[in-house]
């Protein structure tokens, strides 16, 4: 491409040519080791709230090993599900490193949507019980249905996912669609202590609140349970998150950044992030019965892992658009 043209990918043209979840999971895996190296800058998300529960936010990071840099620009609205829209919007700016040249821009409600699923996959595989076979799943919009692609590629020995949402029609048509698709027993469940007690794994992704609205009690959880939340602390009181053995996070500055918005006050500690439990130095558990909570935020070298996987298929392709500056 010239240094005047911009490529411009659409939701269907990142459909046709983007990685699968489960590539995406090994992709993430790569820079959440660079990122426990050292080797990646992410500033703290930059956040600004809106009426209600509704956000703007943006996410930027640099990776020099990938070569590439990069700049989220995403809303969200809980009331979009009313209006027919995604909960989350926005758009990915990708920049290559050697002239900074912005080279593409794409929907990042494609990326958010895969990334964020993969993270979850990601922190399972490490963090799980051996042999865990069920899966709770709050939430089950376009994110709960990523979650269970991704996880299934995770946890080979999955029998039974639950399934809650605060819309009963959308985990009733969530079971009946996916678990024929994936070959499992999905079950739509009348509450979110349904689905959560028992569970070997249970992935919380309600819309974020502030203040937050937690509801997840410790009395709920099963020994050796790992929680993913991708809520924030929406959904986790005090009590669950203090009866874990370990407790960690994707970034610690971005949780502390984030109590300064009213986030994770009700969080008493941070044992650690998830690229020192992937890089081997920070043990996930000691026991099967251990419980063990991962706050995913969603990070920057996220979209840009992703993000610039999908710019490397579009070589040869006739994928995108190409906008003149």
């Amino acid at each position: 491409m010239q240094n005047s043209e911009l490529l411009y990918l659409t939701r269907a043209d990142m459909d046709s040519i983007g990685p699968t979840l489960a590539e995406i999971v090994v992709l993430l895996e790569r820079v959440f080791r660079l990122k426990e190296e050292g080797k990646t800058v992410l500033p703290p998300k930059h956040w600004l709230e809106r009426t209600g529960d509704r956000f703007y936010s943006a996410m930027s990071s640099y990776v020099a090993e990938l070569g590439f840099a990069g700049c989220k620009w995403q809303s969200g609205d809980p009331l979009n599900s009313k209006r027919g829209f995604p909960y989350i919007q926005g758009l990915y700016i990708l920049t290559e490193d050697d002239r900074g040249v912005p080279v593409a821009v794409m929907d990042s409600e494609w990326i958010t949507e895969r990334r964020t699923a993969a993270a979850s996959a990601l922190a399972v595989k490490y963090l799980m019980r051996p042999r865990a076979e069920t899966l709770a799943i709050l939430g089950c919009g376009l994110q709960g249905r990523a979650h269970l692609e991704a996880i299934r590629s995770v946890m080979p020995d999955m029998k039974t996912a639950r399934a809650f949402d605060i819309r009963r029609e959308v985990s009733e048509r969530f079971a009946s669609e996916l678990g024929p698709r994936f070959g499992l027993k999905v079950e739509a469940v009348e509450s979110a202590r349904a689905a959560v007690t028992g569970a070997d794994v249970v992935i919380s992704g309600g819309p974020i609140t502030n203040p937050p609205k937690p509801t997840i009690e410790s009395n709920w959880l099963a020994d050796g349970v790992v929680g993913v939340a991708i809520d924030y602390d929406a959904y986790w009181t005090r009590s669950a998150v203090e009866s874990m053995q370990l407790v960690i996070t994707d970034d610690r500055g971005q949780i502390e950044h984030l109590r300064e918005y009213g986030f994770f006050l009700g969080v008493p500690r941070l044992d650690g992030e998830l690229s020192s439990v992937i890089a081997g130095k920070l043990p996930a558990r000691k026991s099967a019965s251990d419980r063990v909570l991962c706050f995913n935020l969603g990070i920057a070298i996220e979209d840009l892992a992703t993000a610039t996987e999908l710019y490397a298929r579009t070589k040869g392709k006739s994928a995108g658009r190409v906008l003149p500056r």
